[in-house]
């Protein structure tokens, strides 16, 4: 696995600012937001292709650059990425970082935060943070 960058810092200190806060906290914060672009785009935006790999720097930047696009300007974007580090989330882009990256920002997470229980498997509020 890579190893993380600066970017992966970045991101993982805006969420972690949230770490005093539970997943459902964060996630009825999301929910209350207004003008989320990730409520106008299909859910499968988020989530790479079966079998997409992000292999080599130009794949990586294209992904990076798609996903952040999709998330800008959220006014909830570090909120939803700490919600789903505590939800224990293992696949999608959340809280305008894509796949790859996100990998990366887990394990910063797993290293260094005390991990939240996350809900039980099919639970509504896994499906309903989008």
């Amino acid at each position: 696995m890579r190893s993380p960058t600066v970017f992966h810092y970045a991101r993982f200190a805006e969420a972690r600012r949230y770490a005093h806060c539970t997943w459902q906290d964060l996630d009825a914060v999301i929910g209350a937001a207004e003008r989320l672009r990730c409520r106008d785009n299909d859910p499968d935006e988020f989530f790479p292709g079966e079998g997409a790999r992000f292999a080599g720097k130009q794949a990586m930047r294209a992904e990076r650059a798609r996903v952040a696009e999709l998330c800008q300007g959220c006014p909830v974007r570090a909120q939803c990425l700490a919600s789903a580090l505590m939800r224990g989330e293992v696949y999608g882009s959340w809280g305008g970082v894509c796949q790859p990256d996100f990998q990366l920002i887990q394990q910063l997470w797993a290293e260094r935060v005390h991990p939240v229980s996350p809900p039980p498997a099919g639970s509504a509020a896994v499906k309903e943070t989008r």
